[in-house]
């Protein structure tokens, strides 16, 4: 066996494992993201849901800084409350939207920096950050629905 035939070998078992990988990733995302639809459908009536992200990255609570599990799942807004519970919780994080006090994009929360917006909703003396697809229409419906932000 040639070097070209182990280089050629070598390459195809990369390719066959990176293939791998990319499903399995694909598949679990899959499971996770229809898990947290029907999470939604189960925890809110229909119409009740302003918005929702079932994948939210949650890059966790100011107050606790380092000392937290982040991680993905179901956000959700109503008229009343923005809802969040992280895949592998039974604890979901439920903010009343009378107890916010702001609503902006930042790219650093909770020590950890990124290279694009992040929502973040300040309340009762802290405050909580998500990756979410459309973070300025998330920020922007959250202040519609606030008579004192208008």
């Amino acid at each position: 066996m040639g070097v070209l035939d182990i280089v050629l070998l070598v390459a195809a078992i990369v390719v066959v494992v990176l293939t791998v990988v990319v499903i399995v990733a694909r598949v679990a995302l899959g499971k996770a993201r229809r898990s947290a639809q029907e999470t939604i459908a189960a925890t809110f009536a229909p119409g009740e849901a302003l918005r929702t992200d079932p994948m939210a990255n949650f890059f966790g609570l100011a107050s606790k800084a380092g000392l937290q599990i982040r991680g993905n799942g179901p956000l959700v807004l109503t008229g009343t409350r923005l809802w969040f519970q992280r895949i592998g919780s039974d604890a979901p994080l439920e903010i009343s939207l009378a107890s916010v006090t702001d609503v902006d994009l930042v790219r650093s929360h909770a020590g950890k920096t990124v290279s694009r917006d992040l929502l973040r909703v300040t309340f009762d003396g802290d405050s909580a950050a998500w990756y979410v697809r459309e973070p300025a229409a998330w920020r922007d419906r959250i202040l519609t629905g606030r008579p004192e932000f208008h």
